[in-house]
């Protein structure tokens, strides 16, 4: 009897502690935020296509503040990457990065996919934001995922 409540408690502790292993793992690390900048005038066609649904109300990404539109050489693209390390044993699902927007920021373009990453891997995912030209390119992000059907989120400043 002895042995088998020594096995029990050995048992649980190592049920325990794969779980505690499990549960900690979840935590996202980001490891950089980088921006890149394209002048609106060097992709007309994103430009004119993301106004045009702007006005219209059809933009599914999300619009930070109404502008009265202008030349497209008044607006720039900043293309947030961020750069991702998942250290637990679940892959981490549905991950979409929400900017936080400054002065500047008029839209942040949608999304055409929701990304994942492995288990124990990294990975980059790039969203894209559209400000007026010569706005400051650091911007705070907010990482949302999903492991096993649980919502996380991390936040990160750009560099």
């Amino acid at each position: 009897m002895r042995t088998l409540a020594i096995l029990l408690v050995f048992f649980t502790l190592l049920v325990g502690g794969f779980l505690w292993t499990a549960y900690s793992g979840t935590q996202m690390e980001i490891l950089s935020v980088t921006a890149s900048v394209a002048p609106a005038v060097e992709n007309e066609d994103l430009y004119n296509e993301t106004r045009k649904h702007i006005q219209n109300g059809t933009f599914t990404g999300t619009v930070f503040s109404d502008t009265e539109f202008i030349m497209p050489d008044g607006y720039q693209f900043v293309t947030l990457t961020v750069r991702m390390s998942n250290t637990g044993f679940f892959p981490q699902e549905w991950i979409r990065i929400e900017v936080q927007p400054g002065d500047a920021a008029i839209a942040q373009l949608p999304e055409t996919r929701t990304p994942s990453l492995a288990a124990r891997s990294r990975g980059e995912f790039s969203t894209t934001v559209l400000t007026r030209f010569g706005a400051d390119t650091q911007h705070t992000v907010t990482v949302t995922y999903y492991v096993l059907g649980h919502a996380f989120s991390v936040t990160a400043r750009g560099e």
